[in-house]
C-alpha cells in the first residue's frame, strides 16, 4: 500500500513535466491584446484582455475564461483562426487555437471581438509582436474585411481611460453617421480614432509596420459651393406666389441654425466641426440672398441635424429619453391656422412638415429601449429627434407666417380629393423601387389618410414618387440635364413648386462649376429637385381646384346696421333700464332701514332720561 501511494506521488510530481514537454513540443506562437467591450447593464465600455495559445493540431478553436461564451463569440474566434492562417499561406487544420478572455466573471457574446482575434492569430503564426498600445473593434468576414458594430462611443471612452494611444474601428464611409458619431468620440475624449476596411491593415498598425502618427478619423460636412457664380432665381410662378413664407422660413431656419452651432462652439474640441457648421450656414444666408429660399432652408436644416449632436454629445440613456419626450410635446402642441385660398399652400406644406415631425418622434419613442442600448444608440436618436424638432419649427414658422389676420374667408378641401390620394400613394407604393422610399412619407401618408387629410396625403406622395425614382445608369450627363430642363416647365403651380424649380435650376448652374467628379451628383440632385417640384405643381393645382368655402364660424363685425343685431341692442337697453330700477328700489330700501334705526334711537334715549329723572 505504501508502495503504491509512492508510485502515485511520484505519477504525479511528473505528470506536469510530461504535459510541459508536449506542449513544448506542439507550440508554435502566442499573442496578447486589449479588447473592448460594452457592458450592457451599465451603458459603460471596458477593455479585457485576450491571448492565443496557438499550437500544431487539427483546427480546433476554443474560448475559455469567462461564465459563458456566445455561439457569435464562438463563431467570430473560427473566423479568425480561418482567415489568418490564409492570409499567411497555411491551413488553419494543421493547428490548434486556444483563446483565453479575461473576464472570469462575465458573459461574453457578440461578434465584435472578431479582429482582435484574427489579430492574434496573425501575431502567434507569425511570431510578429503587436503592439500593446492600442485596442480595435470590429466585426471579421471571412474575406478579411471588417464589419461595423456598435457601442464603438463607449469602447472609445474606456480606450481613453486606460491609457491608449488609438483605437482602430471599422471603416464606416466618408460622410456617414456612423462616422459622425466616430469623429464625436475622437474629439470629445481626445482619443486617436483610425478606421480600417481590412485586417491586413489593421496588422500592418498593430506590429507598428505603418506608423499611425498624423491618423484620425475625419468628418466632412462643407459643401463648398460656388454661389457667387450662380445667378439670381427668377423663375415665375402662377397661383400664390408670395414667397414671403418661404424667405422667412429661411431666416428662421437660419437663425435657430446659427444658436445651434454657437452652443457647440463652447466645447473647445468641437473648434473645426464649428467652422465647418458656421461656413454651410454662411453659404444658407448667401443662397436666400439670391432667391433660393427653399434651397438656404434645406442647407441649413441639415447643418441643424448635425450641429445639434455635437451640442448634446454625452447623454445618458434616461437624459436622451428626456429630449425625445420633449420633442414629442413640442410637435403635438401645435395647430395649423385656418385655410384660406391665400394661404392654403403655406399651411399645407406646414402641416406636412408637422406631420413628418410626429411621425419621426413618435417612432423614436416606441422603439427607444431596444435602439438606445449604448450610446451609440443614443447619439442615433439624438441625431434623428433633431430632425423632428427641425421640422416642426419649421410648420411652426409656417403657421405663423401664413395665419390670416382680419376677416377672412376659411376653405376645406372636398372630400372629392380622397380618391386621387389613394390612387397617388397605391402607385408609388407599388413601384418595384417603393422599397428606397424613406418610412417616415411612408407612415405619413398613410396617417394624413386615416385622419381625412386628403391633401396632406397628396403632397406626402410628390415624395415618395421622387425619392422612389432612379436615372438610368445609361443615360448621359446631357440626358439629364434636358429632362431636368423638361421638368421645371412643369413646376411653377404655387411658391413651393417653383422654389424646387429653383433649385434644380441652381444644382445645373453648380453642376457646371464643380469638378467632373461632383458635376454628376449636382445633375443628379438637380433632376430629383425638378421631379419633385413638377410632382408638386400637379398636385397643388390639383388641390386648389378642389377648395370649397367653408361654413361661416364667426360673425361678421362690417354690417352694424342689420337686422341681426337690432335685437342683441334692444336686449342690452332694456337689462340696463331693469338694472337702474333695481338699484333705485335697493337705495330706497337702504334709507329706509337709515331712518327707522335713528327713530329707535331717539326713542331709547327718551326712556333712559325718564328714569334717571325718577
Amino acid at each position: 500500500m505504501n508502495v503504491g501511494m509512492q508510485n502515485r506521488a511520484m505519477l504525479l510530481a511528473i505528470l506536469p513535466i510530461l504535459l510541459a514537454t508536449m506542449s513544448f513540443a506542439g507550440f508554435v506562437g502566442n499573442a496578447t491584446i486589449h479588447a473592448p467591450a460594452v457592458i450592457l447593464q451599465t451603458n459603460n465600455g471596458t477593455l479585457t484582455i485576450i491571448k492565443l495559445n496557438v499550437t500544431t493540431g487539427t483546427g480546433i478553436v476554443n474560448i475559455t475564461g469567462p461564465l459563458s461564451v456566445g455561439q457569435s463569440t464562438i463563431n467570430s474566434s473560427e473566423a479568425a483562426a480561418i482567415v489568418a492562417s490564409s492570409k499567411l499561406g497555411l491551413n488553419y487544420k494543421n493547428y490548434n487555437f486556444h483563446y483565453q478572455i479575461n473576464d472570469n466573471f462575465a458573459n461574453v457574446s457578440g461578434p465584435s471581438a472578431g479582429t482582435a482575434m484574427t489579430l492574434l492569430a496573425l501575431s502567434a503564426l507569425s511570431h510578429k509582436s503587436l503592439l500593446d498600445n492600442f485596442t480595435v473593434t470590429g466585426v471579421i468576414n471571412y474575406n478579411g474585411t471588417i464589419g461595423e458594430i456598435g457601442g464603438v462611443y463607449d469602447k472609445i471612452e474606456a480606450a481613453k481611460a486606460r491609457g491608449m494611444s488609438f483605437i482602430m474601428v471599422p471603416f464606416a464611409g466618408n460622410n456617414s453617421l456612423e462616422t459622425e458619431i466616430y469623429y464625436l468620440a475622437s474629439r470629445y475624449f481626445g482619443m486617436r480614432v483610425i478606421p480600417i476596411n481590412n485586417v491586413s491593415q489593421a496588422f500592418l498598425y498593430a506590429t507598428g509596420s505603418v506608423p499611425v502618427s498624423g491618423l484620425n478619423v475625419s468628418f466632412n460636412v462643407s459643401d463648398n459651393y460656388n454661389i457667387s457664380g450662380i445667378p439670381q432665381a427668377n423663375l415665375s410662378c402662377s397661383n400664390q406666389c408670395n414667397q414671403t413664407a418661404l424667405a422667412e422660413l429661411a431666416s428662421f431656419t437660419l437663425n435657430f441654425t446659427n444658436a445651434s452651432i454657437s452652443n457647440v462652439s463652447a466645447f473647445s474640441r468641437f473648434a473645426p466641426i464649428a467652422r465647418n457648421l458656421s461656413i454651410n450656414a454662411l453659404e444658407a444666408s448667401q443662397l436666400a440672398q439670391k432667391g433660393y429660399y427653399y434651397t438656404s432652408a434645406d442647407v441649413a436644416f441639415i447643418d441643424f441635424i448635425n450641429s445639434f449632436m455635437f451640442q448634446n454629445p454625452n447623454l445618458s440613456i434616461s437624459r436622451g429619453q428626456a429630449l425625445l419626450n420633449s420633442v414629442s410635446y413640442y410637435c403635438s402642441s401645435l395647430n395649423p391656422p385656418p385655410l384660406t385660398r391665400s394661404n392654403y399652400n403655406d399651411v399645407l406644406n406646414g402641416e406636412l412638415r408637422q406631420l413628418w415631425g410626429n411621425v419621426t418622434i413618435n417612432a423614436l419613442l416606441s422603439q427607444y429601449n431596444s435602439t438606445a442600448i449604448d450610446s451609440d444608440g443614443v447619439l442615433r436618436n439624438v441625431y434623428s429627434a433633431a430632425e423632428a424638432y427641425a421640422w416642426c419649427k419649421a410648420a411652426s414658422q409656417i403657421y405663423s407666417e401664413s395665419s390670416p389676420s382680419g376677416s377672412y374667408q376659411a376653405v376645406n378641401v372636398s372630400n372629392q380629393l380622397k380618391p386621387v390620394a389613394q390612387s397617388a400613394i397605391s402607385s408609388a407604393l407599388s413601384s418595384p423601387s417603393s422599397s428606397s422610399v424613406p418610412s417616415v412619407y411612408i407612415i405619413g401618408a398613410k396617417v394624413a389618410l386615416d385622419q381625412g387629410n386628403y391633401a396632406l396625403a397628396l403632397l406626402d406622395s410628390d415624395y415618395m414618387v421622387s425619392d422612389e425614382h432612379s436615372i438610368p445608369s445609361n443615360v448621359s450627363e446631357g440626358g439629364i440635364y434636358n429632362a431636368t430642363a423638361s421638368l421645371i416647365n412643369s413646376s411653377r403651380f404655387g411658391a413651393w413648386a417653383t422654389q424646387f424649380a429653383d433649385e434644380a435650376l441652381f444644382y445645373m448652374n453648380e453642376s457646371s462649376l464643380v469638378s467632373p467628379q461632383r458635376s454628376a451628383s449636382m445633375l443628379s440632385s438637380g433632376y430629383y429637385a425638378a421631379l419633385l417640384g413638377s410632382e408638386i405643381s400637379n398636385s397643388t393645382k390639383e388641390i386648389y381646384s378642389m377648395l370649397t368655402t367653408a361654413p361661416v364660424s364667426k360673425p361678421s363685425t362690417t354690417q352694424p346696421s342689420s337686422p341681426s343685431h337690432a335685437l342683441p341692442s334692444t336686449i342690452n337697453i332694456i337689462i340696463i333700464l331693469l338694472l337702474i330700477i333695481i338699484a333705485l328700489l335697493l337705495a330706497t330700501l337702504v334709507v329706509a332701514f337709515i331712518t327707522l334705526s335713528e327713530l329707535r334711537n331717539e326713542l331709547r334715549g327718551g326712556n333712559q332720561r325718564g328714569k334717571r329723572a325718577r
